[in-house]
């Protein structure tokens, strides 16, 4: 018996690293208007920021149903195997909520575990990828879980906003609506509390905003691992990995990822943001 790990588009994770730890996915749903497509499956990151940054109307997400996770959960349980679900935070999304019922279904029987990762996007996506592995090297359930808890507890997350206006038009500004209706135009940086958005620091410009994540950053200290984010334009992201290589053990792992449809639709051009995991 072994044990699979199944998370949601949400997370992030390169579609390299799901092959390899043989990680499933389940698809939130983007629409523009009536029109709706499964993140990463219908829509691509080039098409939908494209019509981001062009069409008037602002996308929305949903949650994945719990029918959808029936049918993933079902052929792993018939399979022999255990499940590990981890989801994107239950103060986000609605995700964890249909994942639960799912694997409260009396024909999948018991043996599923759900964890809310009070995260989203590469927040979560290092918890998945270390569950995964673990999973891969042969770790039980509960092994598995303990690694995933051990690094969501020392994630923290930095996002750089250049406007709020998706945020909140997708309701998730969370402990951050401080910010909005302020007569100064900030460049807030938010993190997350306890699975809310909330506000880390306001910067007065982009450039200076960019110059707080880095230090920011660097007072965490060293890092196992990190990876920066960013919407629709890469070369600040670019450019912010070069300078937080140092403090990884190897420079090398640093990913620079372009966000998801499902996330990009509350984040919006524009945004770039460090998520990193503190070393042991």
């Amino acid at each position: 018996m072994t044990v699979r790990v199944v998370t949601d588009s949400g997370s992030d994770i390169p579609g390299n690293i799901v092959q390899d730890l043989n990680i499933t996915v389940v698809p939130l749903t983007v629409s523009f208007g009536s029109t709706s497509y499964r993140d990463g499956v219908d829509i691509s990151g080039d098409e939908f920021y494209t019509r981001l940054t062009q069409e008037e109307i602002m996308p929305t997400t949903s949650q994945p149903s719990v029918g959808s996770f029936v049918e993933v959960y079902q052929p792993i349980k018939e399979s022999g195997d255990e499940i590990l679900s981890i989801h994107v935070s239950s103060k986000l999304s609605g995700t964890f909520n249909s994942a639960t019922q799912a694997a409260t279904q009396e024909e999948l029987g018991s043996l599923i575990e759900i964890v809310d990762s009070s995260q989203a996007s590469m927040g979560v996506g290092f918890s998945v990828i270390a569950a995964a592995t673990a999973a891969k090297n042969g770790a039980s359930l509960s092994e598995a879980r303990a690694i995933a808890e051990s690094v969501l507890s020392r994630t923290r997350v930095l996002i750089l906003f250049e406007t709020l206006k998706y945020l909140e038009k997708g309701g998730r500004i969370g402990k951050a609506s401080a910010l909005l209706g302020g007569i100064l135009q900030l460049k807030p940086i938010l993190t997350l509390d306890d699975g809310e958005i909330a506000t880390k620091s306001k910067i007065r410009t982009f450039k200076k905003g960019i110059a707080s994540l880095l230090e920011l950053t660097k007072e965490y200290g060293g890092l196992q691992e990190a990876a920066v984010l960013y919407t629709t334009d890469s070369s600040d992201a670019e450019a912010i990995g070069r300078q937080i290589g140092s403090q990884l053990p190897d420079a090398s792992q640093l990913k620079v990822l372009r966000i998801s449809p499902a996330v990009g639709t509350h984040g919006g051009p524009g945004l770039v943001g460090i998520i990193c995991v503190l070393a042991e």
